[in-house]
């Protein structure tokens, strides 16, 4: 594979390791980017590095950042960079706590934007990795479309109530209070310190598609990757239950997001991108895998749950899905905002799936 020559511009991605950094990685490494990452542990790093990212070792700097709260945690790898992407965020779903959770991620987004002030001239964007769960409220109203207009409360709300009551907090709700209060931060550095860099927030929703670099165990998968996994193996004997709102949207789309909003400071500066591609609920992965592996020992082991339910777009007399999308009345995510802009069309479910679960296959082979 021939490697692209270098574009002459440097920029940070940091959790580097992480399932959308990695993607975010390579796509930026095609175009010509020199790349700087960071990592709590180096070592983490080494399946990258001599994986998907081998022909670009040269373009290539790792930094080790064990504490990204800590005051000048960055302010070596963002040094001299053009463009940072701030994909970290501490994630640990065992964590019951506001304390251990919240303040966290909101100091992560402070320290590293702290950094970026003192980076020099040449930057020119920070994008940051929300998500549609600093978007979404609980909501009654049939058909609601979620925009980029829309700011969530509830989990933050409800996570302060519980830690002044000393109650717990569930994780997922802790997890959507911390991408709130993060969000948050993030819009009031940019109305305090008016940066001369653009600041923009991309907003995924459940994010599938394959990765760069598989687990090498598939028990390290991450928490969107594991239930495809769970059915393509057989070890999910029903269909496992639905993340957040059921929307989903494919890795590789959320990388191309976050780079055209580095591309397009004047554009995309003080913007939340929505990063949906539709319904993901799965019910509809199953019945995409069951039909994808239909008369192969994979397909007759995926669970079949109530196949067509809760969303269009089953064909019921093939098994075939096609463009899955939101079934009527219910409530949706609206992600046609960066379509447009950015002038691109989301992957389909179907494609995402079967391209997820193709590089599962591997898995199989070496068991």
């Amino acid at each position: 594979m021939a490697v692209p020559q270098s574009n002459g511009k440097t920029v940070l991605i940091t959790g580097i390791n992480g399932y959308i950094a990695g993607v975010l990685g390579q796509l930026l490494l095609t175009k010509g980017y020199s790349l700087r990452g960071t990592t709590r542990r180096a070592a983490s790093v080494e399946p990258l590095l001599n994986g998907a990212y081998a022909p670009y070792k040269n373009r290539i700097e790792i930094f080790e950042v064990p504490d990204m709260t800590k005051s000048g945690a960055f302010d070596e790898a963002v040094r001299g960079v053009d463009g940072i992407f701030h994909t970290a965020s501490p994630i640990n779903f065992d964590l019951t706590d506001f304390d251990d959770v919240v303040p966290v991620a909101v100091a992560g987004n402070e320290t590293l934007l702290g950094s970026a002030l003192e980076a020099g001239p040449q930057l020119t964007s920070v994008v940051v990795t929300s998500s549609t769960i600093a978007v979404t409220n609980p909501k009654e109203e049939p058909e609601y479309a979620f925009t980029e207009k829309d700011f969530a409360s509830a989990a933050l709300e409800a996570a302060i109530k519980n830690k002044e009551a000393g109650q717990p907090t569930p994780a997922g709700v802790l997890y959507g209070a911390s991408k709130t209060a993060s969000e948050q931060a993030l819009w009031k550095f940019r109305d305090t310190h008016k940066p001369s860099f653009s600041i923009t927030a991309i907003n995924p929703s459940v994010v599938f598609g394959p990765p760069v670099v598989l687990a090498s165990d598939p028990k390290q998968l991450n928490e969107t990757l594991r239930p495809i996994y769970a059915l393509v193996s057989g070890e999910a004997k029903t269909v496992p239950p639905t993340i957040g709102s059921g929307s989903f949207v494919d890795v590789r789309d959320v990388a191309l997001e976050h780079v055209w909003a580095y591309e397009h400071p004047a554009e995309a500066d003080g913007q939340r991108y929505i990063a949906c591609a539709g319904k993901g609920s799965f019910q509809g992965v199953a019945d995409i895998l069951r039909y994808h592996y239909k008369g192969t020992p994979i397909g007759d082991r995926i669970a079949a749950g109530n196949p067509g339910e809760g969303y269009v777009g089953y064909n019921k007399e093939t098994g075939a899905v096609s463009n899955a999308q939101y079934a009527p009345g219910t409530v949706r995510i609206d992600g046609t905002k960066a379509e447009k802009a950015m002038g691109f069309k989301y992957i389909p479910l179907e494609q995402s799936i079967v391209d997820t679960a193709r590089v599962f296959e591997t898995y199989f082979k070496t068991a």
